[in-house]
């Protein structure tokens, strides 16, 4: 009888191994292009905006969080109380740091790498810390070559099949600050392009609304192979305050351990995903 209930816990404790789903890191280095102005322009295609019903946002609660704490220790982005009251209270932004501020449109420009917290768990997805990023060499290399980083973080995550596996949300770059009858223009992927002037005495009820250089959602998921899906808006405000936006979609077949570059006029991004923990 001993043996048989020992069998049974073997059993158990196999099949819960067997079936226990595996983790893997990702590596994101997206810099942006130099111009080349060799390219033709082009106006014709338009795309809807990016979405998805299964959406992880990872950044944004850790900038507002950031950005929280720098209103807390007196940062001067968060000061609107006049000299006299500054005076009076000792620490004039303990009562005013609540969550009542919009702390992500305090940022001119997002960090270039997030600092997330060290984690080593397998419970849910979570960034990866500064010391926990690999792509130093290529990094460095990029800034040698007179490219710009916009974005080098990474996450981990439990595999996933394509239907459920989540679409995290990527934001990088500058703010851009709308004009209320800026009209976004999108450009040809496969072109760079100057915007033509648009007219502004109306506002365009499918305007979209462009708050940073990248933004965009990237999707990996497992079927036999792992899958990239990145689909990104690459935006910048030109002299005119005219917006100017092209589209990044790609869709790849990936293996595991190997540095992947993908290519596009306005951006580059170099991936790479590992096995965490097996």
């Amino acid at each position: 009888m001993l043996l048989k209930k020992s069998l049974v816990v073997l059993c158990c404790l196999f099949s819960s191994t067997a079936f226990a789903e595996r983790w893997f890191e990702v590596e994101v280095l997206v810099f942006k292009q130099l111009p080349a102005p060799y390219l033709q322009e082009d106006f014709s295609l338009k795309h809807k905006a990016i979405e998805d019903k299964n959406t992880l946002d990872l950044l944004t609660p850790l900038y507002k969080e950031q950005a929280m704490q720098a209103c807390i220790d007196g940062d001067e982005r968060f000061q609107k109380r006049s000299f006299t009251d500054s005076l009076v209270n000792l620490n004039p932004q303990s009562n005013v740091c609540d969550d009542s501020i919009d702390y992500i449109q305090s940022y001119d420009e997002l960090p270039v790498t997030p600092i997330a917290e060290t984690q080593e768990t397998m419970e849910q997805t979570y960034l990866l810390s500064p010391e926990q990023l690999q792509f130093k060499t290529q990094y460095t290399e990029l800034v040698r070559k007179g490219l710009t980083p916009i974005l080098h973080t990474g996450w981990r995550f439990e595999e996933a099949s394509k239907s459920r596996a989540p679409s995290v949300r990527l934001i990088a770059g500058k703010h851009i600050r709308n004009n209320i009858n800026t009209i976004p223009s999108y450009s040809n992927p496969d072109f760079v392009s100057l915007l033509n002037s648009q007219p502004k005495l109306f506002n365009d009820p499918d305007k979209l609304n462009v708050n940073w250089e990248l933004e965009g959602l990237f999707k990996i998921h497992l079927r036999h192979y792992l899958y990239i899906t990145a689909d990104f808006d690459i935006s910048q405000k030109l002299e005119n305050g005219d917006i100017e936006s092209a589209r990044f979609s790609q869709f790849r077949r990936v293996i595991s351990s190997e540095i992947h570059y993908f290519d596009h006029p306005r951006m580059g991004m170099i991936v790479q995903i590992r096995k965490f923990n097996h």
